[in-house]
This record gives structure tokens, C-alpha cells and sequence, in this order.
């Protein structure tokens, strides 16, 4: 029988390693999309990863397992990379090439959403994305973690609301804010881009 949350972290509370170790086995995929997307380098993602989990651990006594876990620890992510980037305030740009092609498709279905009508090439991606990057870096920090829950990793506005400590409306605003900014924007240098054809 595969064993619940609830039940990992009541054993790695009682010193058991190996659930632990699988608790971050369960969500290493989630802390790491969460890192990579919201701090735009690869290079980072394993160093803060590594920095949320000792976070997890060092909070699993104050864990109230009423909660789902899985929004526990995007809460811990989310507040991780927003202290680094303003420790820092200043991040570097993902490259295109950089992009896996898991993460490739979901720039596909994203880009379908404003697409005016013809395939999305590899230069053209390259190009969305690099403008979809400079956009969203114009976005609040919050406002991008939502946006970024939302249509890049899929999360539900629960979740998200639960990773950013706020209600289910204020992301759904945060989110149709962040949408409606990045659509105009996108749509107008969609539009530019097909009259210069």
C-alpha cells in the first residue's frame, strides 16, 4: 500500500529518512518547474531546490496535515524564490534553447492562445518566448508566480491560493490581470509581426 502524505511526514517526523526522502521523490519535480520557470535559469534550480527542501524539513514539525502537502511546499517554493529575487533583483533570461521539450509543448499550447492562424516555428518560438520573458518581467512578482502557477505548471486557483497564502479571488484577479496585460502586448506584436510579412 502506498503510503499517504500524511503518513510520510508523520514518519520523517519521527526520524525516518527514507520517508523523507521520498516526500521529496513526490515533489522535486513540482519545487523544480515552480524554481526554473520563476527564476529563468537552470543553473539556479538545483541550489534553490535544495534550499526549499531544508526549509521543508527544517518546518515539518509546524506542518498541519489538515492541509494538502502539495501546497505546503509550493507555498515554501514560491516564498523561496521571491526572497531570492529580491535579495538579488536582478535575474537572467531563459534561452529558448534551454527548454526541454516537455517545456516546449507547453509554450506551443500557451502560444496557441494568441496565434494568429500559422504554425509556431523554432524562430518564432524563440522569439514569443524571449518577448513573453520581457513582458512577464514586467509583471509584480506575485502577479508572475500566479500567472506562471496557472498557465505554466497547471495548478488550480486553490493551489495557487494556497502556495500565496491569499484567497482564490485574489489570484483569479491576479491572474486575469496578468493575462489581460501579457494578451494585449502579445497580440499587438503578433499583429505588428503579420504586417511586416
Amino acid at each position: 500500500m502506498v503510503p499517504t502524505d500524511e503518513d510520510l511526514v508523520k514518519a520523517a517526523l519521527s526520524g525516518d529518512t527514507q520517508s523523507f526522502a521520498e516526500i521529496v521523490r513526490r515533489y522535486e519535480r513540482l519545487v523544480f518547474n515552480i524554481v526554473y520557470h520563476y527564476m529563468g535559469s537552470r543553473d539556479e534550480v538545483e541550489d534553490q531546490a535544495q534550499e526549499v527542501f531544508l526549509k521543508v524539513y527544517r518546518a515539518l514539525p509546524q506542518y498541519d496535515t489538515g492541509r494538502p502537502l502539495k501546497a505546503w511546499i509550493s507555498r515554501i517554493t514560491v516564498n523561496t524564490c521571491l526572497d531570492e529575487l529580491r535579495r538579488r533583483r536582478g535575474k537572467k533570461a531563459m534561452l529558448f534553447s534551454q527548454l526541454s521539450n516537455e517545456e516546449e509543448d507547453r509554450l506551443d499550447r500557451f502560444y496557441d492562445r494568441f496565434e494568429a492562424g500559422e504554425p509556431l516555428t523554432e524562430a518564432r518560438a524563440a522569439e514569443f518566448f524571449d518577448l513573453l520573458q520581457r513582458l512577464m518581467s514586467d509583471l509584480g512578482d506575485k502577479d508572475r508566480m500566479a500567472f506562471l502557477l496557472r498557465e505554466i505548471e497547471g495548478q488550480s486557483y486553490a493551489e495557487i491560493a494556497a502556495a500565496l497564502d491569499t484567497s482564490e479571488v485574489a489570484v483569479r484577479i491576479r491572474v486575469s490581470r496578468s493575462r489581460g496585460k501579457l494578451l494585449k502586448a502579445l497580440e499587438s506584436h503578433l499583429a505588428a509581426a503579420g504586417s511586416l510579412k
